[in-house]
């Protein structure tokens, strides 16, 4: 039974079976009945029946297996073979195929093979060619596969690395920068493992790149890593460390073990960043995370908890990547270190902690052994040793200069001699010192005993050097308050004898030269006898270069003006009479030249009739830019304090002190001299000329043109005369205005800015009022439409502006003109009532006085918008522009309603204007002097004893009052005499004009003496 579709359904095959058993069984039965013997086709047909089901179904799987699925074309039933043997052996073929009732086997067999060669099959059981060839096409296409598949993964890999590396180079946000390192870390990670672990199969077949791809990727990730990471964390470590540099070491220590425990990690943090070779990542992790940096932005889209996991990271990869430990042979990015900032911190955390190393135990028993025996020396006791020593009696500093700091007694000359010496040599045997990378870059494992020695008397000089230079830039210098006073203090200063700054130079280079090497006498007989033969060295390079004392370079500056010898160490005035030498053009002897002069110029003024004049010519001289002793003294100082350098800048500033206090007591008389011309010179004639006059006041009385033209005048005014030859250089013009100068000697006088706003409001006045020396302001009016008005006329000054709603017109006026009449109104006509007068004025101030009751609108630049509203209970405006060549023109002249001229020019406090008497040991008048000036016709000048005080604003004594307070105080004095006969036998009365001022300051001088400093200082005034 065949079938012409391979493919058939259940049905087809049941229908194809039930049809050939009734084939079959109709068959049979016609061959039954031919032969009853022929039963196979009836057999047969009961056979398929039976089995129906079964063939059925193992056609239907046949045709659907999941394993390999079978065309079946046909269903054979091939007889059995005692079927075969029932044929007779010689019956004939030929008759076999004319009988109808038997099969036909050879056609059936043919069909079935001419049906096979159609239908190609498969072996069936083993074939090794066939396996091999199999497995050689799998193993092919594997390898294909695999090809494909590593190429694409690869390429994939760098392309992503590519876009990590071309998006990290390109601009983002801070969040983004973060987000993409983490991202560059993560591929660089996976890169390693790769290379530890081996790539996966996929990525493997000949391509994979990993390790060129890793060695590529490195530089881009330094660059990165340090932009967006390790800067951060530089700046925040730099800061840590900034901040614990300057802070004290009681500062830090007032933290506890653990604060100086975080400021030593910060340090270690910050130098494994220089030294990645000394870098430990278990360390390093949470110190960078500690920083809190890099800090997340404000506007980040990231919440706290995603950004602070993405920095850990961060910083987790790249602690993993930096110097010893890391997780591959490449090191990421270091750090420059900023030395300077290293080196104070480790002093800082030395100072705190105490040990650096075992050579610091050592030096720390060196110095606390030796402290008990040497006490803090203090200003007092220094001054006293170095006055013992010069041999020129007592030298104090009271009154001058002082502090409350102390030198330890450990650095000291004595203390070096008798005890820190030997206890370094002794220590130098030692040889066991251990040393902290941290705190010291020095490897002493192995130091030789000579190398610690050197060590430590290195460290003791410097903190030799370290406690002078703390110890002299806390001096500070005592003000007085008054020229008298001054004087006293400059007097003992300049004293080579008595001066306590002489005394302290000696004793700084006496202390200086500590650790020198003292000269032997041999060696200086053999250099005396080579100069005297002329056998020294001529060749300055084969010449024995002198050997400088440890503390020469540190004291250097303060020793050359000192004219010490560097060379040898020892000071030429440590010991001895005389004072210390001149050499070259900055050095201590001609600042005392200096001082004296200065003493002189303030003995001059305070022993001249009207010190405040003295004192105002003395100021004006050095503002003005003249040569003067002042400006050259202070000058010199200046240049002194600087040749002293950064390090000394708090002892230099010792050395300014002195000028600058002279220049400010002699400045502020003179700003008192100023004021008392000021009002007396200028605003008392202004007053009188102008008091209650109009624009000045509210007066029907006009103030004069001529009279304010001579006081306004920019060039020839009094106010500008007196600015420019009283003020100078201390205000100067720039323009239109009037600005306080700038210069350095300027800044002691503090200008009232009443005064500054009130002559601006002058000068902008008279630029427009007095173009050309005289009153005259042109400007234009043009009428302005008016609804209801037919007819206005302004008339000014003799000239009238006629406007009846004709065209607008510019008609020109000037002010004040030159109509006799000055008489100035409005006059207007409406539609329903006739013509109308009103805001009539008279004067020369009649335009300003019609003016000042007008509404005024700027409208631009030029033009001005004038409304007048004469008729309240119409309330017609009439309105009129004004334009003018300069500013508002008479507008401008508003600006002086109610102007009064400021009473003074400087700012002068209580103390300066008032109280003029050093208080400092100023000793009390006897009781009947001040009984009997009290009964005088003038009372006690302000300041002294039972007198009356002086108000901040009051005006200065005439010369007739100044005369008669002399006059009081020298009929106290002659009182005095009298009730004391000996204090008249031992002071002579002189016979010049004395200030009160100057005899204040001689009564302050002792009780025994009241003339006796008067009298000196008018001496010195004579010599000088």
């Amino acid at each position: 039974m065949t079938w012409a579709n391979t493919r058939m359904n259940e049905e087809t095959i049941d229908a194809s079976l039930r049809s050939l058993v009734d084939n079959l069984a109709d068959a049979g039965v016609v061959r039954l009945a031919a032969d009853a013997r022929d039963r196979y086709p009836a057999e047969l047909s009961q056979h398929v029946s039976r089995l129906h089901d079964a063939l059925s179904n193992l056609i239907q799987q046949a045709t659907e297996s999941r394993v390999w699925r079978h065309a079946v074309h046909g269903l054979m039933f091939a007889p059995l073979f005692k079927e075969r043997d029932l044929t007779p052996p010689g019956s004939d073929p030929e008759n076999d195929d004319d009988t109808p009732g038997n099969p036909q086997h050879r056609t059936i067999w043919q069909t079935i093979a001419d049906h096979s060669r159609k239908v190609h099959g498969r072996r069936i059981g083993f074939s090794l060619s066939t396996t091999t060839a199999w497995m050689t096409t799998a193993l092919i296409g594997c390898w294909f596969v695999g090809t494909m598949l590593s190429g694409f993964a690869n390429r994939a890999t760098i392309g992503s690395a590519t876009d990590t590396v071309a998006k990290l180079t390109g601009p983002l946000n801070p969040t983004q920068s973060l987000q993409t390192l983490v991202d560059f870390d993560r591929q660089m990670d996976t890169l390693e493992i790769h290379q530890r672990t081996g790539a996966p199969w996929a990525t493997r077949f000949g391509l994979n790149r990993d390790h060129a791809l890793l060695g590529a990727l490195w530089p881009y990730y330094t660059e990165a890593a340090h932009r967006v990471l390790v800067g951060p964390i530089r700046q925040k470590l730099e800061a840590r460390l900034h901040q614990l540099a300057s802070l004290s070491d009681a500062e830090i220590a007032s933290g506890g073990d653990a604060q100086v425990q975080a400021a030593y990690d910060t340090l270690k943090t910050y130098m494994m960043l220089a030294k990645p070779e000394r870098a430990t990542s278990a360390f390093l992790i949470p110190q960078l995370a500690a920083t809190s940096a890099p800090e997340r932005p404000t506007n980040s889209q990231l919440s706290k908890g995603n950004w602070e996991d993405l920095r850990q990271q961060a910083i987790t990869f790249f602690a993993n990547h930096v110097g010893r430990g890391a997780a591959s042979s490449q090191v990421a990015p270091a750090i420059v270190p900023d030395n300077n900032l290293i080196a104070s911190t480790r002093q800082t955390i030395i100072g705190v902690r105490g040990i650096q190393n075992s050579g610091d135990a050592i030096y720390q028993q060196i110095i606390d052994e030796a402290s008990p025996k040497y006490p803090p020396l203090a200003l007092a006791t220094l001054l006293g040793d170095a006055a013992t020593q010069s041999s020129a009696g007592s030298a104090t500093s009271r009154g001058l200069f002082g502090t409350t700091a102390t030198v330890p007694g450990v650095f000291t000359r004595a203390a070096w001699e008798e005890r820190i010496s030997k206890a370094i040599d002794e220590a130098g045997e030692q040889r066991d010192v251990a040393s902290d990378w941290v705190l010291s870059d020095t490897k002493v494992a192995n130091a030789s005993p000579s190398t610690l020695k050197a060590e430590l008397r290195q460290r003791y000089f410097d903190d030799f050097a370290r406690a002078w230079t703390l110890f002299l830039n806390s001096l500070r210098w005592q003000p007085a308050p008054t020229l008298s006073a001054t004087a006293d203090q400059l007097t003992l200063l300049g004293d080579p004898q008595r001066s306590p700054l002489v005394a302290l130079m000696n004793a700084i280079a006496y202390q200086a030269g500590t650790g020198a090497n003292a000269q032997s006498l041999s060696d200086t007989l053999i250099s005396k006898a080579q100069q005297l033969v002329g056998t020294d060295e001529k060749d300055p390079s084969k010449q024995a270069k002198p050997q400088l004392a440890p503390l020469a370079a540190a004291f250097g500056p303060i020793l050359r003006l000192t004219g010490s010898d560097l060379a040898s160490g020892a000071p030429s005035g440590g010991k001895g009479n005389t004072p210390p030498a001149a050499t070259g053009d900055l050095s201590l002897a001609r600042y005392l030249e200096r001082i004296t002069a200065m003493r002189l110029k303030t003995s001059q003024i305070v022993s001249s009739p009207d010190p405040d004049a003295i004192a105002r010519l003395a100021a004006q001289s050095v503002l003005q830019g003249k040569t003067s002793d002042i400006a050259d003294s202070r000058d010199y100082a200046s240049r002194v304090a600087a040749s002293l350098g950064e390090q000394w800048s708090g002892f230099g500033a010792l050395f300014r002190a002195p000028f600058d206090q002279s220049w400010q007591v002699i400045v502020q008389p003179a700003a008192s001299s100023l004021n008392e011309i000021w009002r007396t010179a200028i605003l008392a004639d202004w007053n009188k000329t102008f008091g209650g006059r109009y624009p000045f006041a509210d007066s029907d009385n006009d103030a004069s043109l001529p009279e304010m033209a001579r006081f306004m005048r920019l060039d020839s005014g009094v106010i500008a005369q007196f600015v420019t030859s009283q003020l100078a250089g201390v205000v100067e013009r720039q323009g239109d205005r009037w600005v306080a100068s700038q210069g350095a000697d300027s800044g002691a006088l503090t200008i009232d800015p009443a005064f500054l706003n009130g002559l601006n409001k002058l000068t902008r006045t008279s630029t427009v009022l007095f173009p050309s020396g005289d009153a005259r302001v042109r400007y234009e009016l043009r009428a302005e439409p008016t609804p209801g008005v037919t007819d206005m006329r302004f008339v000014l000054s003799g000239r009238e502006l006629h406007y009846f709603n004709q065209k607008q017109e510019w008609t020109p006026f000037e002010w004040p003109g030159q109509s006799l009449e000055n008489l100035s109104h409005i006059e207007w006509q409406t539609e329903q009532g006739g013509m109308r007068t009103a805001l009539d004025s008279q004067g020369r101030f009649g335009l300003i006085r019609l003016l000042e009751r007008a509404k005024v609108a700027q409208q631009d630049n030029a033009r001005y918008l004038l409304t007048w509203t004469p008729d309240t209970s119409q309330g017609i405006p009439l309105k009129v522009q004004l334009r003018s060549e300069s500013g508002g023109g008479p507008l401008d002249v508003l600006q002086l309603r109610n102007f009064t001229l400021p009473t003074r020019v400087f700012v002068t406090g209580s103390q300066n204007t008032g109280q003029r008497v050093s208080t400092i040991g100023l000793p009390p008048l006897p009781a009947s002097a001040i009984a009997a000036a009290k009964h005088a016709a003038v009372p006690l000048p302000p300041g002294l004893p039972g007198g009356r005080p002086l108000p901040d604003e009051a005006m200065p004594a005439t010369t007739a009052q100044a005369s008669g307070q002399r006059a009081t105080l020298e009929l106290a004095q002659a009182k005095t005499r009298t009730a004391e006969p000996r204090s008249a036998k031992q002071t002579a009365a002189p016979k010049a004009a004395i200030s009160p001022l100057a005899t204040t300051s001689g009564l302050a001088d002792s009780p025994s003496g009241p003339f006796g400093h008067a009298l000196r200082l008018l001496g010195d005034a004579f010599v000088f």
